[in-house]
């Protein structure tokens, strides 16, 4: 199994370099003192994904302009500003988290997921506590977008990447893996550990510019939440299977 690349001595602290390459087909070995990728030491020295590197380089070459990205990366100005947002989070930036609250939405007559949500934030002027399978009770907002919780408020759960999930959820037969951990612990999109039936890669790959074979962040933790504060699928715990927790339609 590969392991994520160590750049300090654990003892002495030392830089460190790798001394061997080796091919896992031919068994090839070369040897010598290579150097780390520029991609691989942003994602070392700041904590980022290869994604969120990846987006970075993409966000100066276009410098900041938000409609090159959109064209170039297929996402929304939302989806944007929450991977912007996330990044600036974890190198030290505050970020921005000033969230659009609103009190009311329209909602239509479908009956999908989002319209029963809106229905629900609606009924509670767009404020609610919404329980989580780990930690503390978190607050959602409503906002035009979608919903936003206070431990998170980068990120926004889009209305039409939570009705896509219920979709992928019945297409599945009614049982979807998370795979939170697997995000959370860098596997690779598409491996064993992290196949694309699971929220996050699905997603990830789908609406945030992830690619198969690289690692992507973890967002299923909360549109699992606000799918099951509506009522609208339960949201498991691992049932002992690899890929951790789950939901389920009701």
């Amino acid at each position: 199994m590969l392991k994520e690349i160590v750049k300090k001595c654990p003892v002495c602290g030392e830089e460190m370099y790798i001394s061997e390459l080796k091919c896992p087909k031919c068994n090839i070995a070369i040897k010598g003192e290579f150097e780390l990728s520029k991609e691989q030491s942003c994602v070392n020295e700041l904590n980022l994904t290869v994604e969120e590197v990846s987006f970075i380089k993409d966000f100066l070459k276009f410098e900041g302009n938000f409609s090159s990205l959109q064209k170039q990366n297929g996402q929304t100005y939302v989806q944007i500003k929450n991977v912007l947002n996330s990044i600036n989070i974890k190198i030290g930036n505050k970020g921005e988290t000033t969230v659009n609250k609103i009190e009311t939405i329209e909602v239509n007559n479908d009956n999908k997921p989002s319209d029963i949500i809106k229905r629900k934030l609606n009924e509670k002027h767009g404020e609610a506590e919404c329980h989580m399978l780990k930690g503390d009770p978190q607050k959602i907002w409503l906002t035009k977008e979608g919903v936003v919780f206070s431990g998170y408020e980068s990120l926004v759960c889009e209305w039409s990447i939570i009705d896509d999930i219920y979709n992928k959820l019945k297409e599945l037969g009614g049982k979807m893996y998370r795979g939170d951990a697997a995000a959370q612990k860098g596997k690779k999109i598409g491996s064993e550990d992290f196949p694309l039936e699971t929220i996050d890669a699905y997603i990830g790959v789908k609406y945030y510019g992830a690619e198969i074979g690289k690692t992507t962040t973890r967002r299923s933790t909360y549109y699992a939440a606000i799918l099951a504060w509506a009522g609208i699928c339960y949201n498991y715990k691992s049932d002992g299977n690899t890929l951790g927790g789950y939901i389920q339609i009701k």
